[in-house]
């Protein structure tokens, strides 16, 4: 069907000038013209397609048609729907009802094709805009000295002198709109979408339409315009990049070896072993907050995925019996059958033996300065006077009695101790392959004895593999209840030495342990110097205003609202380097066969 409103203004046009022709007569001209005018004003009449584009030359768009809500190119069809009105605002809702909304509204979004959201927004006139609400607040204030009653006026003029005050406060008005943009392989495809689109904004108490052929124009040129609604900074608090929820850097969770899902967006967190500043993770939480499950997935994932040897220390024997409900195979070193070997190190120059023989046997048996200072002597002695043979222990005995020293009770008994653990049997250290390698302390009750083990393996596979740098990861070491060794570590202690030296020769130090004092004193040469720190869950808001805020950024709404009520296997992470956090749910390994 032809639309007839669509040529009538050519009609009368061509019929006026065909009379003035006729009739030579100018009037017939200038009186059909007004009415022309007068028609278009008061919207009877509407101006034909091609005369829209004669006032827009000089802003054609190539290879681009353009109609009442949809772009067509070439190569693409895409839908602009614009969103009128929102009768309600966030301030509206509870916190509940907005993150509903906020949810139901990108589900609607969500057509499994690409749907673009642009806020176009335009300069607005302060001192015009000004002069019309100090005109309407006059006229309101008016209306109310007649009619007192009349509660519409109240308000209306209430919230006027509201956007009142916040102008003169410093904010400036701005006119928005808003946009949908969907894109699409065809016209039929794309209008259906539009279609959903509108009837699901609808569903949100939302109005939206196609917008109009100008509309999409003026986006598309980014041409200033007056229309629009009208708010200040402060009414849209969302609409800037202030909105965006504050997270680490994405290169730093992004890849590795997987944590978790963070808890409120469900996006998965990884722990990037190749990109943080160092590789070594510590995880903080009370009995029962599953920190040890944590520990065990993230160190059973690195060795199958990186394909190097990890290391654990099991105190209790739950590591061993945990890896073998999930079907992970595990190689287990009992120090009872295989030896430390800690007197004959391979990796150790005799020089350095003396040395680091006496910090590993001080640190494990609580041994005064001087009691150190005796033994480094008895075991110097022992290094100096041998010929190429196997150092004994036997030996540095004999160089400890010789020498005057009331010491010697207490130094005999330690070095008869260390013996039964550093005997003829096969060298654990030689016996750690590629895979999962569990040492087997639960059945070694002295903590000392447990010290010296755990010492004494570190320093050996530190010794071996800081040989090389910059090789990348190559092992890492597992350290349940961590207390049990870092609580007597003095600044330049033998764990400490590896966090702050591991990275460059590609050793990663994973610990656990149920708070920061079992650190020691130094706890916070610790956490400086930790790559990731998890923070499990834990009801004491003091534990996370006092002590985890030093570490990370937290608002005490955090703290009220959600880190007082995570649950086990809940935890907060950061990430050296970025101090904002990450709520991340951790997900036990699935039992099964992981491994052939």
């Amino acid at each position: 069907m032809i639309n007839v409103n669509r040529y009538t203004p050519l009609l009368i046009l061509f019929l006026t000038i065909a009379i003035a022709i006729i009739y030579r007569s100018p009037v017939f001209l200038g009186l059909t013209v007004l009415i022309i005018a007068l028609l278009i004003y008061k919207g009877f009449v509407t101006w034909p397609s091609f005369l829209s584009n004669m006032r827009r030359r000089g802003e054609q768009l190539p290879d681009i048609q353009v109609t009442d809500g949809l772009v067509i190119s070439k190569d693409r069809v895409i839908g602009v729907v614009s969103i009128e009105d929102v009768p309600f605002d966030y301030r509206d809702l509870s916190d509940s009802s907005l993150r509903s909304a906020i949810n139901s509204f990108h589900k609607v979004l969500n057509l499994g094709t690409q749907v673009d959201v642009v806020l176009k927004r335009t300069y607005v006139d302060q001192r015009s805009f000004l002069k019309d609400v100090l005109n309407k607040i006059q006229n309101l204030r008016i209306v109310i000295e007649n009619d007192p009653s009349n509660a519409k006026a109240k308000r209306e003029l209430e919230i006027l002198q509201s956007v009142l005050d916040r102008i003169n406060s410093g904010e400036v008005p701005f006119s928005f709109k808003f946009f949908l943009l969907i894109h699409g392989k065809d016209t039929k495809e794309v209008t259906g979408l539009s279609q959903v689109i509108i009837k699901g904004m609808e569903s949100l108490n939302m109005k939206a339409r196609l917008a109009t052929r100008d509309e999409i124009y003026d986006l598309l040129v980014l041409k200033p315009w007056s229309r629009g609604n009208v708010a200040l900074p402060s009414q849209m608090p969302f609409m800037t990049p202030f909105a965006i929820t504050k997270a680490p850097k994405v290169t730093l969770w992004e890849g590795g070896i997987y944590m978790g899902r963070e808890i409120e967006r469900g996006f998965p967190v990884f722990w990037n072993v190749e990109r943080l500043e160092n590789p070594h993770i510590i995880v903080i939480g009370p009995t029962g907050s599953g920190k040890t499950e944590f520990l065990i997935k993230e160190g059973a994932l690195l060795s199958l995925i990186y394909q190097v040897p990890t290391v654990f220390f099991d105190s209790k024997g739950d590591i061993r019996a945990r890896l073998f409900k999930y079907g992970l195979r595990s190689k287990v070193l009992n120090p009872l059958f295989y030896s430390i070997n800690l007197l004959n190190l391979p990796d150790l120059p005799n020089q350095l033996k003396p040395l680091t023989i006496e910090k590993i046997v001080g640190l494990s048996f609580g041994l005064t300065k001087v009691e150190m200072a005796t033994l480094f002597k008895s075991i110097s002695e022992t290094v100096r006077g041998n010929n190429g043979d196997k150092l004994t222990w036997g030996s540095v005995l004999a160089n400890l009695r010789s020498q005057e020293s009331g010491l010697r009770s207490v130094l005999e008994r330690v070095i008869n101790v260390v013996s039964e653990l550093d005997h003829d049997g096969p060298p654990l250290l030689d016996n750690i392959e590629k895979g999962i390698n569990v040492i087997d302390l639960s059945q070694i009750r002295e903590e000392s004895l447990r010290r010296l083990v755990m010492y004494s393996v570190i320093s050996s596979l530190y010794a071996r593999f800081s040989k090389t740098v910059d090789e990348g990861l190559r092992i890492a070491i597992v350290i349940d209840e961590a207390w049990t060794i870092l609580r007597g570590e003095e600044l330049g202690g033998i764990v400490m030495d590896l966090i702050k030296r591991g990275r460059g020769h590609g050793i990663a130090l994973l610990m656990a342990t149920q708070n920061l004092q079992d650190l020691g004193e130094k706890f916070d040469v610790f956490m400086e110097n930790i790559g990731t720190l998890c923070f499990m869950n834990n009801g004491d808001k003091k534990y996370w205003t006092e002590v985890v805020k030093r570490y990370a950024t937290l608002l005490d709404s955090d703290v009220d609202t959600k880190l007082s009520f995570l649950s086990r296997g809940e935890m907060l992470v950061r990430f050296l380097g970025d101090p904002r956090p990450l709520l991340v749910r951790t997900e036990p390994l699935v039992g099964g066969p992981l491994q052939d």
